[in-house]
């Protein structure tokens, strides 16, 4: 299992010099990625309720609702590192223009020198539906808006004279270079109820190379990627292609009690209780991590993007070094 750091370009520690020093941290700690979320607009209510980054003591009513634009950032980051790979997860991929956001995509695989991952989603309900209505896009059509352009970026990238005529993009023979450094650069699917609701699998099933869910249990994680297996044997695909990468958010110390407990107020913030949070998430000392984390690589996951619950900086950077030092071994090992 590989493991991926989630960048702070929103929530309340959310800046240039932050986003650039977490960045850096993860490649010399030998993390596997460096992770960005993605939206268009986000108010102050999103701000104080949907944390990616940081934790529930770092919020301040003073603070601004700043959120980094995804492809720009990572854009910045790959100039900033050398090795690790950049991903966004996910991108709210019917709010762009397919066409754009193929180019776009293209050209920062090839600056990076492959090193880009790609999640797309259609949007969640309760965050993104003033987002599609602020750029003009039909917010009950995003699922298939989302299925549409998916085909859209597979076209543009690997034809040379690409056409295609659709419900809602149609272009002919619209050349588009440079081509993507990776000659199969692999669309992971997210969305819907965690990323394991039938719609999402559905679209991993048809249109995805891989499956980017969040906060599962491990059986949920295996019960979602035993029904993909299931329809990949049916349409002759092999589910050791599928790149599979689970969000958790976490927290990791020598003291379990403590880590627990400094933990909790912000998973109440992103669950309806923290015990919930809990469950769902990566809290505790690094061998209790490691544990949880093997039930996570039986069941088939393949990475594991982790969102820190952090305070500030020097904490999250303390925690990511207790990380690589005591974590990553049990797998780079393997």
């Amino acid at each position: 299992m590989k493991f991926g750091i989630r960048l702070p370009n929103s929530g309340p520690l959310a800046n240039r010099k932050n986003i650039v020093q977490v960045a850096e941290a993860a490649e010399v700690l030998g993390f596997h990625s460096a992770w960005v979320h993605d939206h268009v607009l986000w108010g102050t209510e999103q701000h104080r309720t949907h944390l990616s980054a940081g934790s529930a003591e770092a919020l301040d009513e003073s603070q601004r609702p700043n959120f980094y634009e995804s492809i720009t950032t990572l854009s910045y980051i790959a100039g900033r590192t050398s090795r690790v790979k950049l991903g966004v997860a996910v991108l709210v991929l019917p709010l762009r223009n397919p066409l754009i956001v193929a180019k776009q995509l293209a050209n920062l695989d090839v600056l990076s020198e492959g090193r880009l991952m790609i999640g797309v989603a259609p949007g969640a309900p309760n965050i993104t539906k003033q987002e599609f209505e602020a750029v003009g896009v039909d917010y009950e059509r995003r699922g298939k808006i989302t299925d549409e352009y998916i085909s859209v970026l597979k076209e543009l990238w690997t034809e040379n004279l690409p056409s295609f005529s659709g419900s809602y993009s149609k272009f002919v023979e619209a050349q588009m270079f440079p081509k993507p450094a990776q000659k199969n650069m692999k669309i992971l699917i997210g969305g819907g109820e965690r990323g394991i609701s039938p719609r999402a699998l559905r679209r991993v099933v048809e249109l995805g190379d891989g499956w980017i869910p969040a906060y599962l249990t491990p059986e949920e994680a295996r019960e979602g990627i035993t029904r993909i297996d299931n329809e990949f044997q049916v349409r002759g695909r092999d589910i050791r292609e599928m790149m599979v990468v689970h969000e958790m958010f976490t927290a990791i110390g020598q003291d379990s009690a403590q880590v627990r407990s400094s933990a909790s107020k912000s998973l109440s913030t992103n669950f309806v209780t923290a015990e919930e949070g809990l469950k769902r998430s990566l809290v505790g000392t690094p061998r209790e991590l490691v544990e949880r984390l093997e039930l996570y690589s039986s069941a088939g996951v393949s990475a594991t993007e982790l969102k820190f619950v952090y305070s500030d900086i020097p904490s999250l950077l303390e925690m990511m070094q207790l990380f690589a030092d005591e974590v990553l071994p049990s797998f780079n090992s393997k």
